[in-house]
């Protein structure tokens, strides 16, 4: 794949402008021996990659644009071609559960799905869960990558362990729009304030739920339209009432206008009310206590502003949700970013994509 300067420093310039929190990452100031290498330190926080043959590293080159919209990691992709694998083994022991929805602007990928194997075009979008082992060839591609949160699409498909490898089609409808969506959405990102990427990730959310729908439409993914739309307005005044400690199934559904036992089927699939309403709140949780940003801040501090009243309840549910207590993980965080001040090559970008992804597992 040939690397044209302009467009590089051009989509260097708007990264670094942007209003959302975004990452760089390229390998193109490197030596040509030392740019693989360094694409496969990046690319191990959650996938295995190799070449086919070791003297394509010389000729390798990539780079990574990548945006956080909300909790929705949304990336544009450039490198020459490679292996990506994710085996079980990683899978087990990263945690990282989500999806990762990809168009593909150049290139295609082949994945292996057993005894078949499927093969995109260049223009199509590609589903992946994270959450099953991946085994795939990349040709030199330009794609765009988003990874999102299962928790935020799963209630919204019709088949949520049923996407991978799926290819919504183009001809037309939702993955039509899907598609051009998602390239209207890269050139808007650096342009979004942090509330502007809340809505937008949301409508873009709807439109994945509605082009996989359709690969497996019938009278429940029909009949599902009004039910996805009533739990998105729940959705959104839950997180626009967040950090308010009166915050209750009653204040939800009045907000809504639904009663009790509807507000409780709607978050059937998320175990429930107020286990959505306290995974939100340790996100929220998680990610301050591990930024930098927020290092000054006392942990209970942090977990009242964010709904939890008793620090013994708090720690006990962060341990549960992330196998480790809130100070051992903002311990972590700190190694974590001592060992990348000390062997981070600053030509290749800040790298942030890559805590972003650890977080979100």
């Amino acid at each position: 794949m040939t690397f044209r300067e302009l467009n590089y420093a051009a989509r260097l310039r708007r990264n670094k402008v942007a209003r959302t929190p975004s990452a760089w990452f390229a390998t193109h100031e490197l030596d040509p021996e030392q740019r693989f290498d360094a694409w496969n330190e990046s690319m191990t926080v959650f996938l295995d990659t190799s070449l086919s043959r070791q003297d394509n590293a010389v000729a390798f080159n990539g780079e990574i644009e990548s945006y956080l919209l909300d909790d929705i990691i949304f990336s544009r992709a450039q490198a020459n071609h490679q292996k990506f694998d994710r085996p079980a083994a990683k899978i087990a022991q990263d945690g990282l559960q989500h999806y990762m929805i990809q168009l593909f602007l150049d290139g295609h990928t082949e994945m292996n799905m057993g005894r078949r194997v499927v093969r995109n075009r260049p223009g199509q979008v590609v589903g992946f869960d994270l959450g099953d082992v991946m085994d795939s060839f990349n040709s030199d591609f330009d794609v765009f990558s988003i990874i999102i949160p299962r928790a935020r699409l799963a209630p919204l498909l019709s088949h949520p362990d049923s996407i991978h490898g799926v290819m919504p089609s183009l001809d037309g409808g939702p993955g039509f729009l899907l598609s051009g969506y998602l390239q209207t959405l890269y050139y808007a990102a650096p342009m979004l304030t942090p509330a502007e990427a809340v809505t937008a990730s949301r409508a873009m959310i709807e439109l994945m739920a509605a082009a996989f729908n359709k690969e497996s439409a019938g009278p429940r993914a029909e009949s599902n339209i009004a039910l996805q739309s009533l739990l998105m307005r729940a959705q959104l005044f839950i997180r626009e009432n967040l950090a308010s400690e009166t915050l209750s199934t009653n204040q939800i559904a009045a907000g809504i206008g639904v009663s009790r036992s509807q507000l409780y089927e709607l978050f059937e699939p998320f175990g429930g009310v107020a286990g959505y309403v306290r995974e939100l709140r340790l996100r929220k949780c998680f990610a301050e206590i591990v930024s930098p940003r927020h290092a000054a801040s006392q942990i209970s501090e942090i977990a009242y502003r964010w709904g939890f009243s008793d620090p013994a309840v708090f720690t006990r549910a962060f341990r549960r949700r992330y196998g480790r207590s809130p100070s051992e993980a903002r311990e972590m965080a700190r190694v974590y970013a001592r060992r990348d001040r000390r062997t981070l090559d600053p030509r290749v970008g800040n790298r942030l994509h890559e805590e972003w992804i650890v977080a979100l597992a």
